[in-house]
């Protein structure tokens, strides 16, 4: 039921990107450029979610391991 929901929310989140970079792109270029627009974000936004959410992920987890050490925050945990 949970999981459900968040699709639902990510959903309208992802068309009112899609009709938010439409409109920027119609406000600076014309309607042409509101439809790339469109089209850009929507490819990022849906069909790349996926790849931009592990590259985050790997690189927080690099920026976590070589920056940021356990015993720096928690000094009572023995490695």
């Amino acid at each position: 039921m949970r999981e459900t929901r968040d699709n639902i929310v990510a959903s309208f989140v992802d068309i009112g990107s899609m009709f938010l970079a439409y409109r920027i792109g119609v406000a600076q270029l014309g309607v042409m450029a509101g439809l790339a627009y469109g089209i850009l974000d929507a490819w990022l936004v849906i069909w790349q979610r996926k790849r931009i959410a592990e590259a985050v992920h790997r690189f927080l987890c690099f920026f976590r391991t070589r920056f940021f050490k356990r015993r720096d925050a928690l000094p009572w945990i023995v490695d």
